[in-house]
């Protein structure tokens, strides 16, 4: 049985989860729970925004990490600027109930 976190914890855990780097936001979410899972690596949702989303079955929540699209240094000879990605939000939502029994039906 998951154990359900209110709204404003789920606030509180976005908020720390966008102050860090990239990697160590992966890192504690792979912590928080023993059967997390990585529903998407870096998918492509608008043009310019990456998506990395994490299922935490034991918690009830998907944790979405995104990254956003910047250029950076000046143009070449043909007017192109390098491009990054950069860190610089994560979202935490409630895991619907029909996917949370879903999962408990195929483990």
């Amino acid at each position: 049985m998951p154990v359900l976190v209110s709204t404003v914890e789920m606030n509180d855990l976005a908020q720390k989860l966008a102050k860090m780097k990239f990697n160590r936001a992966v890192w504690n979410v792979r912590r928080m729970d023993k059967n997390v899972r990585m529903d998407s690596w870096r998918n492509s949702v608008n043009y310019n925004e990456l998506h990395t989303r994490f299922a935490l079955p034991n918690k009830g929540l998907w944790i979405t990490l995104i990254e956003k699209q910047e250029a950076f240094g000046l143009p070449d000879d043909r007017g192109y600027r390098r491009q990054r990605w950069k860190y610089v939000e994560a979202r935490v939502e409630p895991m619907p109930e029909s996917v949370r029994q879903d999962k408990q039906l195929t483990e």
